[in-house]
């Protein structure tokens, strides 16, 4: 070595800890306390805030079920292993019972001081039994022993056996019966289960003597109402109503299973009689009743919850979608159609004029459906290949599948059993499938398979053309009208050739085969992503201009966040759109001070994955089914599709920049995990879903004035 030269030194690693993170958990809970924002928004009709609260019961339920009951059986085994953020699951399952508890007391604040005023004071009201009159009450007994009373069975309690089957989410009355023959009193407990709709309904109309009201009771205050009819010659004493969440967390087991179909059907079972995690009992229970559904349920005291008010706030669906109160709700935003598509045009000719490009639901999710009912009914069509995570209930895709098989045409379908909560309606459709003729796979074995893609192959000309739908969301025509989603219909060959690789990967689990264009988890999508991730740092440490925009539902993965800061400390300007959970801290200084985080809830749910990628100029754009969370990237079958339309980049990137100035519904991650609306003048504020309903009418309005089709920008 010479003398007076230092040997050249490395950039020290940076050591990435526990304050760098924030808890998944409790990102999840801030997520929901977003959305409850929306219901005390006192700028919305009452009923638009009302769905909002609907919204937050739901995700509570499927959170407590799903994340707490998998945090639950951690502790329950002495386990204290911790996540990120350094938390053992005994201290994330403590902060999560105080972070609830002050969830679901503002919940019950905005519905009994807000809403439920409102909704009297507009001509919707909850009748109590002390507000009925004669001839109601009557009406109320012929329809419960007519439509009610033989449904429900009562199931008396042993003594000696104090455990009952209570199914999961259901309310339950608890009664005290005393029987007073033979000179001597008897007192026993007994349970009615009430079952939820469409069995019964929650929500009893009641007629109105003077008019234009809507009148309604609650199932579970006519049941009450009208429970001695169950016990004649018998008193009841008491009641008590209460509900209860099990976990929902059982693994299946797909790699040893000899027939999986059988082993879900199993699973679903079990889910029924799982560990209580949550008891939700309504205010004012006698407390000797309180400790009969304790021994009933086997839970302890911090799973209690005494609500102030009804159970389920689910229910508050139905009185949202309430016909003839059209003032009370938002102004509709008319899904529009796609301008690249001529009135009865085929889809087949549409598409071979250059890519399409879909923003559900201001564009309509039509072309997707007509895309496979046109393959099914065209004799030209000889295949056609699907990804079935989630479908509607009466699904015109399903049905277009069926009619494909009927025909004779080659129809394969990779049905996931284990779409949480979605597994009994997929394994009814794919026996439907399956005596149509369609090839049923169901998922891939150790993963669950959450690619979005239809493949159809058709003859034209003596050559076979490949035709493909590639989506950030699921088939289902119903949801496409409340998530705001991504489509892509292609013909590219190059796209086909992958489309028709990854269909042989998952469904013959031939080995798998680099893709010329797109991404498949978890056999490289992670890398992808994280190259093109250090590829702008790179750029950046050079002195060129370096960008990242990326849009997701989540994003909780370790070593995304981790290549993310090392980008920021690069010197890359990052923004990120995440609809829910966000684990990374955005403004840290010396770490993610060029990482901002926005969140947008709004009356459409944001699901599509937008990622976007300055590379020099040349402006990489992918659409993905995948977030940034370990199980997307790592233990789930999932897509990364480049866009490579010019105008289709240009409309994805717009997208993007859209949301990051949205000053209306947009929220801001500040560094210590608190999110902030921004304030600004009126003057500048922005609504990022208002603008893209705008654009799409506009573009519709234009295609209708000039009466032709606009053409499409040729493939690039």
């Amino acid at each position: 070595m010479m003398a007076g030269k230092m040997p050249p030194t490395e950039t020290p690693k940076f050591v990435f800890t526990e304050e760098h993170f924030i808890n998944r958990e409790l990102s999840w809970l801030a997520f929901n306390s977003r959305v409850l924002d929306e219901a005390a928004r006192a700028d919305l009709p009452v009923l638009e805030r009302v769905k909002f609260i609907a919204i937050t019961a739901s995700n509570l339920d499927e959170f407590f079920m799903v994340r707490v009951g998998g945090l639950q059986a951690m502790r329950e085994q002495g386990k204290r292993v911790k996540d990120n953020a350094g938390l053992t699951p005994t201290q994330q399952w403590e902060q999560i019972q105080q972070q609830a508890a002050a969830f679901v007391a503002r919940q019950y604040d905005i519905l009994n001081g807000q809403l439920l005023p409102l909704l009297r004071e507009k001509g919707i009201r909850r009748l109590t039994a002390a507000e009925i009159t004669t001839g109601q009450r009557t009406y109320l007994h012929d329809y419960f022993v007519e439509n009610i009373a033989p449904v429900l069975s009562p199931v008396a309690l042993d003594e000696d056996q104090p455990r009952a089957n209570i199914p999961a989410l259901n309310i339950v009355i608890l009664c005290t019966v005393q029987n007073g023959e033979n000179g001597h009193t008897e007192k026993r407990n007994a349970i009615l289960v009430l079952p939820m709709a469409p069995t019964l309904p929650r929500h009893i109309p009641v007629p109105d003597p003077e008019g234009g009201e809507h009148l309604y009771m609650n199932v579970e205050d006519v049941v009450s109402l009208f429970i001695g009819d169950f016990f004649p010659s018998e008193k009841v004493t008491a009641t008590a109503r209460f509900r209860v969440s099990r976990n929902t967390d059982i693994t299946l087991d797909d790699e040893g299973a000899f027939d999986l179909a059988s082993e879900m059907e199993a699973i679903l079972e079990q889910r029924q009689s799982g560990n209580a995690i949550r008891i939700e009992i309504e205010a004012g229970a006698p407390r000797n009743l309180v400790r009969v559904i304790r021994d009933l349920c086997g839970s302890k005291g911090p799973q209690i919850y005494e609500v102030p008010g009804e159970l389920d706030l689910r229910g508050y669906y139905a009185i949202s979608g309430l016909a003839g109160f059209e003032e009370l709700k938002v102004v509709p935003w008319e899904s529009q159609p796609c301008t690249a598509i001529q009135p009865g045009e085929s889809l087949f000719d549409a598409i071979k004029r250059g890519d399409i490009l879909l923003q559900h639901p201001y564009e309509s999710f039509d072309p997707v459906l007509a895309l496979i009912e046109e393959a099914a009914d065209d004799p030209d069509v000889i295949a056609i290949k699907q990804i079935l995570y989630r479908t509607a209930k009466n699904s015109r895709i399903i049905s277009a599948l069926i009619r494909a098989a009927q025909a004779g045409k080659h129809v394969t379908v990779l049905v996931e059993l284990k779409a949480r909560f979605d597994e009994a309606r997929n394994l009814e459709r794919a026996g439907d499938l399956i005596n149509a003729g369609a090839q049923i796979i169901y998922g891939v074995a150790g993963l669950k398979t959450h690619a979005k893609v239809c493949l159809v192959m058709r003859r034209e000309s003596g050559r076979l053309m490949r035709y493909m739908h590639f989506g950030t969301g699921n088939y289902n025509e119903a949801t496409a009208k409340l998530y705001t989603d991504i489509s892509v219909l292609t013909c590219r060959a190059e796209f086909g050739s992958d489309a028709s690789s990854f269909f042989n990967t998952v469904t013959g689990r031939s080995r798998f085969v680099h893709f010329e264009k797109i991404s498949m988890a978890p056999f490289g999508l992670r890398e992808r992503l994280v190259s093109l991730i250090r590829s702008e740092a790179e750029r950046a440490k050079q002195g060129e201009a370096a960008e990242i925009m990326l849009k997701m539902n989540a994003l909780e993965d370790r070593e995304m966040i981790e290549a993310l800061y090392d980008a920021s400390r690069a010197g890359v300007k990052i923004r990120l759109n995440v609809r829910g959970i966000c684990c990374l801290r955005p403004g840290v200084k010396g770490l993610s001070e060029n990482i901002s985080v926005t969140s947008i809830i709004d009356r459409y749910l944001e699901h599509a994955r937008i990622f976007w990628f300055r590379q020099g100029g040349k402006n990489a754009v992918f659409i993905a089914s995948a977030d940034f969370m370990n199980r997307n990237l790592s233990k789930r079958v999932e897509l990364l599709v480049p866009v490579e339309d010019k105008e289709a980049r240009k409309r994805l990137t717009h997208i993007l920049e859209t949301h990051f100035k949205d000053t209306s519904r947009g929220r801001v991650l500040r560094s210590d995990g608190t999110w902030v609306i921004p304030s600004l003048p009126s003057t500048k504020v922005v609504r990022s879903q208002e603008v893209f309903a705008k654009e799409a009418a506009k573009r519709a309005k234009q295609n209708t004035a000039a009466d032709v089709l606009v053409p499409h920008t040729p493939k690039a």
